[in-house]
C-alpha cells in the first residue's frame, strides 16, 4: 500500500477522534470501562487509548527507558500492569496523566508506540493481503485500534475474499465494516454499543466513495478531520524495514562483537575528543548529558553532531566512531524553513511545528530503516520539547541529490530539506547503517542551546 503523508495523516486523526474526541488527540487521556478479561473494568490510556489488559504496559516501559520526567514514578508499575488490578490506582493514573498532559518524552513515545503496535501492524496486514486504497487502510486501522486486529468471527460472517485471493477490495471492506457495525450496535457487553459511530461514519465515507480520502473534511463522530498541516513529504514507507543490519540492541548497548576502543579511555571519553578535534564539544557534553541522565546502562559506539553554527557548503554532520577513534565529516541539509531572512545559508530558524518546513534542534534517537522514494531512510525520534513532533512531521535522514558538491559549485551552498537532515547520497550507506538502531544525534545550534 502506497500511501502520502496527508493520507496517514487523516487516518490517524479519524482514529484519535474517535478515541479521545480530538483531532491530535489527547495523550494525557484517561477512560475507565468494563470492557477487560471477562468485562472487568480497565484502563484505556492515550492518544489513541490503548488498554491496561492490552498493550499499556509495553507502552508505559517504553517511556521508563526513554527517560521521561515520569520514568521513576512509573518505572514499578511496569511489571504490574495487566497483573494487578491498576484500574483503582489513584497514584499510577496521576503519573500516567501527568506525564500524557506535560512532557515531551511522553508525546513522542505514544506517537512511536501507537505506529509500533498499532499502524505498522495494520499497514502490514493490508499489504499481505493485497489492500491498497487509503480508506481500506482507515478501516483496517480503526480494527486494529478498537479491536486488537481483524478479527475472523466477523471474517466468518461474510463470503467476499481478500484482494489477494481474487476478491473485491471495495466490496471486503464495505462487508467487513458492515458486519462489524452489526456487531457493535448489539454487542452483549452495553458499554460497547455507542462506539458503533465509528462504523456508521466510516459506512458513511464508504458509500460517498471517498476512497482515496481526499473528500475532506471527514465527520468523525460529529468532529470535522482534514489533513491542514500534514508534512509535504511525497509519500510516507509503505513499511518500516530494518534490515540484516539493524538487529542492534537498544541505544547501543555494547555488543560482545565490537572490540575494544583503539584509544585510550572510555567511548565518551573518547567522544569527548573526537568531538573537540571539530569544535563541537559542547554539542557532545549534551549528548553524554542526556544519555548519563536517562539511559545509564547504554554505552553506544556510534554518535553523530549536526552543527547548524556552520554553513551549508561546509561538512557539519559529525560522526563520531568511539571504538575505532575516528571521525567523519559530511553535508547536511537544513530545512528551508530555516532559512533565515538573510537567506545566505545558514539555518537561523528552527520550528517543531508540521507544515514549517523547519530543522528543529534537539537530541534525537536514531531508530528502524525503510526502503523509500529517496531509498534506505532512517527514522529519527525527537526526544526533547524542541523536536518531540519529528516522527509526526516525518523528519528522517535520507539521501538527496541537491545535497551535493556540484549543487555547491553550482550555487555557493547546497539545497534545503523540508526539515529533514539529508545527507547526500553517496553517504548513506555510511551514516545510516552505524546509527540506525539506537544511535544519539543532536541537531546544534550553539545560539539555542
Amino acid at each position: 500500500m502506497d500511501l502520502s503523508a496527508r493520507q496517514r495523516l487523516v487516518c490517524e486523526r479519524v482514529v484519535n477522534v474517535f478515541e479521545t474526541g480530538s483531532i491530535k488527540g489527547k495523550y494525557g487521556a484517561i477512560s475507565i470501562y468494563n470492557d477487560g478479561p471477562h468485562r472487568i473494568r480497565q484502563i484505556t490510556y492515550g492518544r489513541s487509548q490503548t488498554t491496561e489488559y492490552g498493550n499499556l504496559a509495553r507502552l508505559v516501559d517504553m517511556y521508563v527507558k526513554a527517560g521521561g520526567a515520569q520514568a521513576a514514578g512509573l518505572a514499578p508499575y511496569v511489571t504490574l500492569i495487566g497483573a494487578t488490578p491498576l484500574v483503582d490506582n489513584a497514584a499510577f493514573k496521576a503519573l500516567l496523566r501527568r506525564a500524557g498532559e506535560s512532557d515531551p518524552v511522553m508525546w513522542a513515545t505514544q506517537d512511536r508506540f501507537f505506529d509500533l503496535a498499532y499502524f505498522q501492524p495494520a499497514l502490514k496486514w493490508a499489504t499481505d493481503n493485497g489492500f491498497v486504497l487509503p480508506l481500506s487502510m482507515l478501516v483496517l486501522y480503526d480494527s486494529f485500534i478498537h479491536s486488537g486486529g481483524i478479527l475472523p468471527f466477523l471474517r466468518s460472517r461474510f463470503r467476499e475474499l481478500t484482494p489477494k485471493k481474487g476478491g473485491d477490495e471495495k466490496a471486503w471492506i464495505k462487508s467487513y465494516v458492515e458486519v462489524r457495525n452489526t456487531w457493535l450496535a448489539t454487542h452483549a457487553n452495553p458499554d460497547l454499543r455507542p462506539s458503533a459511530y465509528r462504523t456508521r461514519d466510516l459506512l458513511r465515507e464508504i458509500g460517498r466513495g471517498n476512497w482515496d480520502l481526499a473528500h475532506l473534511p471527514i465527520l468523525a463522530n460529529g468532529t470535522p478531520v482534514d489533513d491542514q498541516g500534514a508534512p509535504k513529504v511525497p509519500k510516507t514507507p509503505a513499511m518500516p524495514k530494518p534490515v540484516a543490519d539493524a538487529a542492534v540492541p537498544f541505544l547501543g548497548e555494547v555488543e560482545a562483537a565490537d572490540p575494544p576502543p583503539v584509544m585510550g579511555g572510555s567511548r565518551t571519553d573518547i567522544l569527548r575528543r573526537l568531538a573537540a578535534d571539530f569544535g563541537v564539544e559542547a554539542a557532545a557534553a549534551r549528548l553524554i548529558a542526556y544519555r548519563d541522565k536517562h539511559r545509564p546502562t547504554s554505552d553506544p559506539r556510534y554518535w553523530a553532531v549536526v552543527d547548524f553554527d556552520l554553513h551549508s557548503a561546509k561538512p557539519r554532520l559529525f560522526l563520531f566512531d568511539c571504538v575505532a577513534g575516528v571521525a567523519s565529516a559530511h553535508l547536511c541539509a537544513h530545512g528551508r524553513g530555516s532559512e533565515g531572512p538573510a537567506d545566505d545559508g545558514y539555518a537561523e530558524v528552527f520550528s517543531n511545528e508540521d507544515g514549517s518546513n523547519c530543522s528543529s534542534l534537539g537530541i534525537y534517537h536514531c531508530d528502524v530503516t525503510y526502503v523509500g522514494e529517496h531509498g534506505k531512510t532512517l527514522y529519527l525520534d525527537g526526544l526533547e520539547a524542541t523536536n518531540a513532533n519529528a516522527r509526526r512531521r516525518h523528519i528522517v535522514m535520507h539521501g538527496a541529490d541537491y545535497v551535493a558538491p556540484e549543487v555547491i559549485k553550482a550555487t555557493g551552498r547546497i539545497g534545503r530539506s523540508l526539515g529533514c537532515p539529508a545527507i547526500e547520497t553517496g553517504d548513506v550507506q555510511k551514516l545510516i547503517p552505524a546509527l540506525q538502531g539506537g544511535s544519539l544525534l543532536i541537531v546544534w545550534k550553539s545560539a539555542g542551546a
